[in-house]
């Protein structure tokens, strides 16, 4: 499974698969990346509802993408992240550069 993508005015939705390791975090890294290039983005929004697994590649994608949108004043906010990730993600401080969101308050 692949990540998806939609923009919906300045904000980027990108729907993460299932899986994130290095071959997945690159595609959304060189994807997303040219998405921002191409259009205004304010706000990437990241939808983990689907998300099991994430090895560190897809941590870097991720501050890479906070460091991008803070240069140019916009932010970044994951939501639908499970427990799993959430423990992941509070190992490799994201909770404070980015607002997460868990499962249930997605509802």
């Amino acid at each position: 499974m692949e990540a998806e993508y939609q923009v919906d005015e300045q904000f980027l939705f990108i729907y993460i698969p299932q899986e994130v390791d290095h071959h997945v975090a690159d595609k959304i890294r060189r994807e997303t990346d040219v998405l921002l290039s191409e259009r205004s983005i304010r706000k990437i929004v990241f939808d983990f509802h689907d998300t099991r697994f994430m090895d560190s590649s897809g941590i870097g994608m991720i501050l890479g993408r906070v460091k991008k949108m803070r240069k140019c004043g916009g932010s970044v906010e994951a939501v639908g992240v499970s427990n799993q990730v959430a423990r992941i993600f509070d190992m490799a401080g994201l909770p404070s550069v980015m607002t997460m969101r868990q499962k249930e308050e997605c509802v």
